[in-house]
């Protein structure tokens, strides 16, 4: 916040009313978006009483002295829509306390929403540390310059050269590059721990390699209809052409995942299957596993629940397996081979994709290019004119930005072999037919997608299924999945009788210890323990039935 009340600030993101000491008034934290939550983070060196939202912004107007003075750091971030309200919450919390919190900064946060599902963030930072005894240090301190020999320099009139620096490093530009990063990491790291497949990179295209399909320049009347809500159709292509580059992303995202689960299951099937040729392992039958696990974990539920999962998985199993029969895959080598023909396909289209964008571009430019000259053809002209040299790099001087823009499209038009006068008619139409075959690659990718999600529940169902499934055959390979998952079950039936059975134990011997527990409660607990062991030998009894 540089020049203005840190206190207006932090009023709105928190939506406070706070009375500010240096601006002598209120300020108003009424806005439209609804604020989910608000906190404020301290070091272990900053007084408990900068809790307090007004007193802590009151006292950092306080410490500045010049009215130009930055009084804040402010940061507004996105927050992944894939997490909870609480998993949010949490994420930047944990973001805060690491990257700022843990440095020195006192850090104020509020999360955001809107009625569009817009989960943010806004962060406050101060922008002094504080000493041992919570009072503000200087922002910036000096130092000795040292030469190369670590020997300090010393000036004509006999002094040591000495140079400003940041007291504690906070305004180091290479920390906007650092804070990015670890934003990165850490909403990774909560999408893995949700469960999510979707991944963030703070990169921008350009740094990852991937060119993005262009949008179009709306101007004034488009920008502001569709500020009012009125759909227009060059806003409606740049929404189309936005949804493009997203699937594509996505469906790179999802391949990688993919490829690289492939590869990991090769792996494990031949260090413990010990087979010659992984590829020919049944994957149809890890997934009948996965649904007969699915079957007998709901064998506890209450009949209403009990139904409706299986109803679900039912209707699931089902489209699973059409997938599967519709694309002939049986084993792990069918399911590569569907997976690198999708590869290749989203190659075609990117490559496709790209030719596209390039020539979209280079027509854009063309045509801005040839504006240029004709607006600027007076300019150039009287330049070309002048016959004196002294009146000529006048004139340049004078009009060096208009001379440098003609350059500039001259060498564009020569670098694209553009030959004047062009029909800019011409060009204007095999760009809008450009756009629309770029338009057209979205059903195209929506369905590629489409596939690729089933894919990823192939991937999902085996990855549940297929480690029990390797843990239990038999040496000879010849034992039935069903019989693989009867035993998983029956494992995890066991485990929990044993668990229970082992806490009423240590209950009793407790008991003992303390004093001579009741007959009637030991006979009361080993009747619970008798019955409930009686129930599973009727459950794997009714199993055996089935």
């Amino acid at each position: 916040m540089k020049g203005n009340s840190v206190v207006g600030a932090a009023a709105y993101q928190s939506g406070d009313k706070i009375y500010s000491e240096y601006e002598h008034e209120w300020k108003s934290g009424d806005h439209l978006e609804r604020i989910i939550h608000k906190e404020i983070l301290l070091p272990p060196n900053a007084p408990e009483k900068y809790l307090d939202r007004a007193t802590l912004w009151n006292a950092v107007d306080a410490s500045e002295s010049k009215s130009t003075a930055q009084t804040a750091r402010r940061i507004i971030m996105a927050l992944p829509k894939e997490l909870t309200r609480e998993q949010n919450i949490e994420l930047i919390r944990n973001y805060c306390q690491t990257s700022f919190v843990d440095r020195g900064m006192i850090a104020d946060f509020a999360v955001h929403d809107d009625d569009e599902g817009n989960p943010h963030a806004h962060v406050l930072l101060t922008m002094r540390s504080l000493n041992e005894q919570g009072e503000w240090n200087s922002k910036t301190r000096t130092e000795f310059v040292l030469d190369e020999n670590g020997e300090r320099i010393q000036t004509a009139n006999g002094k040591f050269k000495r140079r400003c620096v940041s007291w504690d490093g906070w305004n180091d530009r290479g920390n906007c590059e650092i804070w990015r990063h670890e934003w990165e990491i850490m909403q990774n790291a909560a999408l893995e721990k949700a469960g999510r497949e979707e991944r963030i990179d703070m990169r921008s295209f350009e740094r990852q390699g991937i060119e993005l399909a262009p949008t179009v320049h709306l101007g004034p009347a488009a920008s502001a209809l569709e500020k009012k809500g009125i759909h227009t159709e060059l806003g409606d292509h740049n929404r189309i052409v936005k949804a493009v580059n997203a699937l594509l992303i996505a469906i790179k995202n999802k391949l990688k995942t993919l490829l690289e689960w492939l590869t990991e299951l090769t792996d494990i099937i031949s260090d413990q299957k010990k087979l010659e040729s992984p590829g020919d392992y049944p994957l149809l039958s890890v997934l009948m596993a996965y649904y007969d696990l699915r079957e007998k974990e709901r064998w506890n539920w209450s009949n209403g629940a009990r139904n409706k999962g299986g109803i679900n998985d039912l209707k699931e199993k089902a489209a699973v397996l059409s997938f599967m029969k519709d694309h002939d895959i049986y084993s792990i080598k069918d399911f590569a081979r569907l997976l690198n023909a999708t590869s290749g396909k989203v190659r075609e289209l990117e490559s496709d994709k790209k030719a596209k964008e390039k020539r979209i571009r280079d027509i854009d430019a063309i045509l801005e290019a040839v504006k240029t000259l004709k607006e600027l053809n007076p300019i150039r002209e009287k330049y070309n004119g002048i016959h004196f040299t002294k009146s000529k790099e006048k004139y340049r001087q004078e009009h060096a930005e208009e001379l440098d823009r003609i350059d500039k499209a001259n060498r564009l038009l020569h670098k694209l072999n553009v030959t004047l006068p062009i029909n800019s008619k011409t060009l204007r139409a095999e760009s809008a037919q450009l756009r629309a075959e770029v338009e057209a690659m979205l059903p195209e990718l929506e369905s590629v997608k489409a596939e690729l999600d089933e894919q990823m529940k192939i991937r999902s169902h085996v990855r549940k299924a297929l480690p029990e499934a390797l843990t239990f055959t038999n040496q000879n390979g010849q034992k039935r999945f069903e019989d693989v998952s009867e035993e998983v079950q029956n494992k995890e039936e066991l485990e929990a009788l044993l668990e229970a059975s082992v806490d009423w134990a240590i209950r009793r011997s407790e008991e003992i210890e303390q004093g001579n527990p009741t007959p009637s409660r030991i006979q009361e607990e080993e009747r619970q323990i008798k019955n409930q062991q009686t129930k599973e030998r009727q459950k794997n009894w009714q199993k055996g039935d089935r």
